[in-house]
């Protein structure tokens, strides 16, 4: 078992090197999900679901000792999942999908919050940064040079989504909740929230991983030490940063 409450324990995959087959991660789904991806339109979306929300259950049926099958999750009332049942000793869960890029946080925090971006152009830059961003980020992206502008741009929307997925936030009124102009050229960073609050971000969160924005955000209770755990899965095993 590799997920425990006294560490932060991060899973990077992809769905072409996952090792576990796709029939049998979907035995796991539950009818609502199987539902879902006999609606889905395109295979290829159907089979990322079915791998990251398979993989999902089987990580957490393994270290609640409980079928992945009887795993049941709510949502708190902006959308947040969360785990639904007696059983959860206080694990909580974020999950994030690029392309055939998957990334998991499991911890004791109920703040927590992972996104990965894959660095691309982005069409319309400058209104993105400008509806979305403060007047300080708008500024950083406007002055760089053009290729550096939307690696910076991807890196900062991958701050801010990492960031509004550990508090909670709606993410219509949630990017523009937070400024980190001064801080995304670093690799581990507090952003206040609130009046009383400093959540933790780190990046990047895997060294081997290129050509995607990867960010971490947490609020540790008690200013719990955050120590972090980094695993790969290729075929069926996990290997350890």
């Amino acid at each position: 078992m590799i997920i425990s409450r006294e560490v932060v324990t991060l899973i990077h995959t992809t769905t072409n090197t996952i090792g576990i087959p796709e029939t049998e991660l979907y035995g796991t789904l539950s009818d609502d999900e199987k539902e879902r991806t006999r609606a889905m339109r395109f295979p290829a979306d159907k089979t990322r679901f079915i791998f990251r929300r398979g993989l999902l259950r089987r990580l957490l049926g393994t270290t609640l000792d409980i079928d992945p099958a009887l795993i049941r999750f709510s949502r708190t009332p902006v959308g947040k999942p969360f785990i639904d049942l007696p059983e959860n000793p206080g694990l909580f869960f974020n999950l994030s999908h690029s392309d055939n890029q998957i990334v998991y946080a499991f911890s004791s925090h109920s703040d927590t919050g992972i996104d990965i971006e894959r660095i691309r152009i982005v069409d319309d830059i400058d209104r993105l940064a400008r509806n979305y961003f403060s007047a300080e980020e708008y500024a950083v992206i406007i002055n760089l040079p053009d290729r550096e502008k939307h690696k910076v741009f991807i890196k900062i929307w991958s701050i801010k989504e990492a960031l509004i997925k550990a508090c909670g936030c709606p993410l219509e009124h949630g990017l523009a909740a937070f400024d980190v102009a001064a801080q995304y050229r670093m690799n581990r960073f507090q952003v206040p929230f609130g009046n009383s609050r400093h959540l933790t971000c780190i990046t990047p969160l895997f060294e081997r991983l290129c050509g995607y924005a990867t960010v971490l955000a947490i609020y540790p209770d008690n200013n719990d030490p955050l120590i972090l755990r980094r695993y790969t899965l290729q075929n069926s095993q996990y290997i350890e940063e």
